[in-house]
C-alpha cells in the first residue's frame, strides 16, 4: 500500500498536462525541473501550479474557496488569485504593482473582504526619513499627525475588486497582517500589520482607514497576532531584541542608522523575541524571549496559548498568554540535520492539533498540542511558507515558494534561473495511517530513511584516501583551496566542450574567453551536471559559505531589509554557521581572501583602467588596500590587502596579491588549511561606455584563476592540494538543461585526469567533501543529504603542474563611446549606464543579461525565448524589464 501510495504521489507531477486556459490552472507539469538540495518532491494532495512564487494563503468563507497571493520575477508583479479550487477555476483575479508581503494575505471573516499587505519598491537610494504627515487618533480621541513614509499599505480586496485602506506606512517589505473580530470600546475594528523594515507594528482601524498607532517593537517584526476584540497584540521578531548595555553587536547593513543585532562570537544574530503591545494604549508590556528567526504565529486565545514558528532554530515556542513565558519549546530537528525551517503555522478548530509548515524539510508537521508530540510529516512542494485550514477543519491548504522545482523548459526554449513555479496543495486532513505513510515518504524524499550517523567506526584505522567515507577519517588532502566567482552558467561557458552535456547555441564565452577554464576542465575533470543553491548573490554567498540559506534570506528574494551577499547582516546567516567555524572548532587553519569582506564598491580614485597600468608595470599592490569584514570575526583570518567585491578591480590584481601570499607560505613552510578566496570580475558592467567589455572582464576573471592555480600547483602544498571553484550562483544566462546549472571545477593531484563527472552535485556538494577531507561536522540538512564529489576523484596522484594560458581576447578591450553607438547597441549603452555595478544584482538581471548577449552574439542573432506565464502553457515571453 505504501509503494502504490508513493508511485501516485510521484506521477502526480508526470502525468500528461491538461487542456486549459487561463481561468484552468496547472494541475500537473510534465516536466518537474531541478530540485538543487537533492529532495525529492511528492507532494499530498491536488496541486495548482502557478508561474511565480506564493507569498500567502488563505481559505474563504466556503471550504471551496481559496486565496493566494502570487509574484513572478524581481518586483512589481503580483497577482491577488481566488479560486474554486475543486473545479480547478479562477473565479476572480487581480493584478498589483506591490511586492506582496510575506504571508501577506488574511480573509477577515467578520468584514467579508481579504487584507493584503504590500509594499511598492523604492527608489535607488531614497531616504528612509522621508516624511508625509497623515493623522493619527490617539487613545483618548485626540488627533495628532506622524509620518508616513515609503510605499507600504494594506489592501482590501473583495468582489468588486481592490482598494487601499492606508499607505505610506513603512519602507521596503512587509509582513503577515492579523484582524480583530469585534470592534473595541472605541468603534474601532482593528488590524495589525508588521512593518519589516521600520522595527514597527502598524496599527490601522479599518472603519475609517485610519493609522491608530506605530509603536516600536523588536528588529524585523514578521507575523502578527491579535486578540479578537482588538485590545492585545503579538508580534513576532525575526532579527531578535534591542541590545543591551555590553551586548556583543553588529549592524544590519550600511545605513548609517541600521538596525544594531546582538550576535554570538560568530556574528550571527543571538536573539528572537515576540512583543506583546497594550492596543488601547499603544504601549509594549512584555518582550518575551523565543529561539532564533521566530515567524509566524497563531494564537489559541480560549486557551492561553500561543505558537510561534523560530525559523533558524527548527523549534516552536509555546507562550502561556496569562503568564506572558514561554512554558515549552519542540524542536523538530537533530544538530546534524537542522534546517527544517519552520515557517508557517496553522491550529484545528479545537485546538488539538498543530500544522507547522517546514521549508527546509518540504514538509509540514502534523503536531498534538496537549504534549507538543509529532504525529508525523506530510510531503510538500519545495518549501512551504504559508498555510490554511479550511472553515470546516477538514482540508488544510499549503502554499510553496517554489513547487515542483525550478524552470519552465517548452522546447526550445531555455532555462531562467529565476522562472519560479510555486504551488498550493490541497490536503484533506489525514488519519494516522495515512500520516503514517506520508511520514515516510518525507524521509524517503530527504534521504533520512535509514539513520546512519550511529554507523559504528572500524576498530582499525583506515588507509588515508583522497576523499575519506567519514569526516575524521585520514585524508590523502591537507589543504582545501574555494574560489567562488559570479553569476555563469554552464552553457555560456562551456557549452562548446563536444565531451560534455552543453549547448554550443547559448555560448557566450568560450574557449578565445575562458581558455583556462575550458583546460582544467579537460586536464583534470568535467562537471556537467553541478547546480547553484541560489538565484542571486545574496542567497549564493549563504549556501556557499554556510549550505543553507535562512528565510530571512530566501522569503523577500530582492526585496529584503538587505541584500546581504558581502557579511553585512548578522541576520541572514544560519545558526549551524559557517564553514570556517566549522575549519577553527576542529582546529585547522583559515585564510580568508575577499569572501565576506564587506564592499569597497566604486571607491572614488579606484579606475579599473590605471590599475591595469599598473599591473602591467609589475606593480604587485600588497599595500594598495586594507579592508574590514562586518563579521567581527572573520578579521582574524582575513587577508587585509585583498580587495573585497568590486568590478572596478581587474581580477588579475587580485590573484598577483595572492600570489605573493603563496610566496610567503613556502618561505614559511607552512599553508592554511582551508582558503576561500573571491574572483567577482566575471559579474560585468553591460556595454557601459568608458568600461571593459564583457568579455574582456571575463577574460581577466579566466586568467586570473589560471594563474592563481598555476601559482598553487607550482607550491610544495600541491602534492596535498585539493582546489574548487564555483560561482555564487548563475543568474546571468541561460542553459539547456537548468537555468541553475553552473560552471564548477575539481583541481588536484587526485582529480581523475580528463575525466567527465555528470553526477548530481550542487554548492553544498563542495562544502561536503571539504568536510570529509579536513574532518569538519556538517552545517545543515544540506551539506548531509548533498552528493559529495568522490566520483570526481581517484587515490592515486598526477602531481603534473599547470600552465596558466593568455585568452585570445584581449583584456583591455573597452566599451565603445556613447557618441560612437547608433539604434539598439546605442540604447543598450545608455540602459548600462543608467545601472549598478558597485552592488551585485543590483542591475536588472534579465535586461543585462539581453544587452550583454547582443553584445557577445552580434544584433541578429535573437536571445533565446524564456517563457512566462500565469498558468502554463498559456505562455508569453518575458519582458525586457521583467527583473
Amino acid at each position: 500500500m505504501k509503494l502504490l501510495q508513493r508511485i501516485l504521489l510521484t506521477l502526480m507531477f508526470s502525468l500528461p498536462i491538461w487542456a486549459q486556459t487561463p481561468d484552468k490552472p496547472l494541475r500537473s507539469v510534465t516536466d518537474p525541473g531541478v530540485v538543487t538540495t537533492r529532495q525529492n518532491i511528492t507532494p499530498a494532495g491536488v496541486q495548482t501550479v502557478f508561474d511565480g512564487r506564493v507569498y500567502g494563503l488563505a481559505f474563504g468563507a466556503s471550504a471551496n474557496e481559496i486565496y493566494a497571493l502570487t509574484a513572478r520575477g524581481r518586483v512589481n508583479q503580483t497577482n491577488f488569485i481566488k479560486l474554486d479550487w475543486k473545479a480547478n477555476s479562477v473565479l476572480q483575479r487581480v493584478t498589483l504593482k506591490e511586492n506582496p508581503g510575506l504571508q501577506g494575505l488574511l480573509f477577515d471573516a467578520a468584514g467579508r473582504q481579504v487584507l493584503v499587505s504590500a509594499a511598492f519598491p523604492e527608489k535607488e537610494g531614497s531616504n528612509p526619513k522621508g516624511s508625509q504627515a497623515s493623522p493619527v487618533v490617539n487613545p483618548d480621541g485626540t488627533e495628532t499627525f506622524i509620518e508616513l513614509t515609503g510605499g507600504a499599505r494594506l489592501l482590501a480586496v473583495n468582489e468588486s475588486g481592490a482598494r487601499s485602506i492606508i499607505e505610506g506606512l513603512g519602507h521596503f517589505i512587509t509582513g503577515a497582517p492579523a484582524v480583530a473580530q469585534k470592534p473595541n470600546a472605541r468603534g474601532q475594528r482593528l488590524a495589525v500589520l508588521p512593518l519589516i523594515y521600520n522595527d514597527q507594528l502598524a496599527v490601522v482601524d479599518l472603519n475609517s482607514g485610519k493609522l491608530v498607532g506605530r509603536p516600536n517593537v523588536g528588529i524585523a517584526p514578521f507575523g502578527a497576532a491579535i486578540s479578537a476584540d482588538g485590545t492585545v497584540a503579538f508580534v513576532t521578531n525575526w532579527g531578535g531584541r534591542l541590545p543591551k548595555t555590553g551586548d556583543l553587536t553588529a549592524p544590519t547593513g550600511y545605513w548609517p542608522n541600521a538596525d544594531q543585532v546582538v550576535v554570538d562570537e560568530r556574528g550571527i544574530a543571538s536573539t528572537g523575541t515576540v512583543t506583546r503591545i497594550d492596543l488601547t494604549t499603544m504601549k509594549v508590556t512584555h518582550t518575551i524571549s523565543v529561539e532564533l528567526h521566530p515567524t509566524a504565529i497563531v494564537w489559541d486565545e480560549k486557551n492561553n496559548r500561543l505558537y510561534v514558528a523560530n525559523s533558524n532554530k527548527d523549534s516552536i515556542s509555546v507562550i502561556d498568554t496569562t503568564a506572558n513565558k514561554v512554558i515549552q519549546t519542540r524542536t523538530l530537528s537533530s544538530q546534524e540535520t537542522r534546517g527544517f525551517a519552520p515557517t508557517a503555522l496553522a491550529l484545528s478548530p479545537d485546538g488539538k492539533t498543530l500544522f507547522a509548515a517546514c521549508g527546509g524539510l518540504n514538509a509540514v508537521a502534523v503536531l498534538e498540542t496537549r504534549t507538543m508530540s509529532v504525529a508525523g510529516y506530510i510531503p510538500t512542494g519545495w518549501y512551504p511558507n504559508a498555510l490554511a485550514l479550511s472553515p470546516d477543519g477538514k482540508h488544510l491548504a499549503i502554499a510553496t515558494l517554489l513547487g515542483p522545482g525550478s524552470g519552465w523548459r517548452e522546447a526550445p526554449n531555455k532555462r531562467f534561473v529565476h522562472s519560479y513555479r510555486g504551488s498550493v496543495s490541497l490536503v484533506p486532513i489525514p488519519d494516522q495511517a495515512q500520516l503514517n505513510s506520508y511520514t515516510a515518504a518525507v524521509w524517503e524524499n530527504n534521504h533520512l530513511a535509514k539513520p546512519a550517523a550511529t554507523a559504528v567506526r572500524p576498530a582499525v584505522k583506515p588507509a588515508p584516501v583522497a576523499i575519506p567515507a567519514r569526516a575524521g577519517d585520514p585524508s590523502l588532502i591537507e589543504h582545501v583551496v574555494y574560489i567562488i566567482k559570479e553569476n555563469r552558467t554552464y552553457d555560456q561557458v562551456l557549452g562548446d566542450m563536444a565531451k560534455g552535456n552543453g549547448d554550443p547555441s547559448l555560448v557566450m564565452f568560450g574557449a578565445d574567453v575562458t581558455p583556462n577554464q575550458h583546460r582544467l576542465a579537460d586536464q583534470f575533470v568535467l562537471l556537467d551536471n553541478f547546480y547553484a543553491s541560489s538565484g542571486n548573490s545574496a542567497q549564493g554567498h549563504q549556501w556557499l559559505t554556510q549550505a543553507n540559506e535562512v528565510s530571512y534570506c530566501l522569503w523577500p528574494g530582492y526585496a529584503g531589509r538587505s541584500y546581504p551577499y558581502d557579511g553585512s547582516d548578522p541576520i541572514a546567516y544560519s545558526d549551524g554557521g559557517f564553514i570556517w567555524d566549522a575549519a577553527l572548532k576542529m582546529k585547522k587553519s583559515v585564510r580568508i581572501f575577499g569572501e565576506f569582506a564587506g564592499n569597497i564598491g566604486a571607491v572614488p580614485g579606484i579606475s579599473r583602467v590605471k590599475l591595469f597600468e599598473r599591473w602591467k608595470a609589475g606593480e604587485d599592490f600588497s599595500r594598495e588596500w586594507n579592508v574590514t569584514a562586518p563579521i567581527k570575526p572573520v578579521n582574524n583570518i582575513l587577508a587585509k590587502n585583498f580587495p573585497s567585491y568590486s568590478t572596478n578591480i581587474p581580477d588579475v590584481v587580485r590573484a598577483r596579491i595572492f600570489a605573493k601570499e603563496v610566496k610567503q607560505w613556502e618561505a614559511e613552510g607552512k599553508m592554511p588549511n582551508l582558503v576561500l578566496l573571491q574572483l567577482p570580475s566575471n559579474h560585468t558592467s553591460g556595454t557601459n561606455p568608458g568600461r571593459h567589455t564583457p568579455k574582456a572582464m571575463v577574460a581577466d576573471n579566466d586568467l586570473a584563476l589560471g594563474q592563481i592555480v598555476e601559482a598553487l600547483s607550482k607550491s610544495p602544498f600541491w602534492k596535498k592540494m585539493a582546489i574548487f571553484v564555483v560561482e555564487d550562483d548563475a543568474q546571468n544566462g541561460v542553459d539547456h538543461v537548468d537555468g541553475h546549472r553552473t560552471v564548477a571545477l575539481a583541481i588536484s593531484p587526485y582529480t581523475r585526469r580528463g575525466h567527465v563527472d555528470s553526477t548530481f552535485y550542487a554548492q553544498q556538494s563542495i562544502l561536503k567533501t571539504i568536510e570529509l577531507i579536513l574532518g569538519l561536522p556538517t552545517l545543515s540538512l544540506f551539506d548531509l543529504i548533498a552528493n559529495d564529489m568522490r566520483a570526481s576523484f581517484t587515490n592515486t596522484a598526477d602531481f603534473t603542474t599547470y600552465e596558466s594560458v593568455e585568452p585570445k581576447q584581449s583584456l583591455f578591450e573597452m566599451n565603445p563611446p556613447l557618441t560612437s553607438l547608433k539604434g539598439q547597441a546605442r540604447l543598450d549603452a545608455v540602459a548600462s549606464m543608467k545601472m549598478r555595478f558597485d552592488v551585485p544584482d543590483a542591475a536588472p538581471t534579465e535586461t543585462l543579461n539581453r544587452i550583454v548577449w547582443r553584445q557577445v552574439k552580434g544584433q541578429k542573432i535573437p536571445y533565446p525565448r524564456v517563457k512566462r506565464s500565469l498558468f502554463a502553457p498559456m505562455a508569453v515571453e518575458l519582458d525586457d524589464d521583467d527583473r
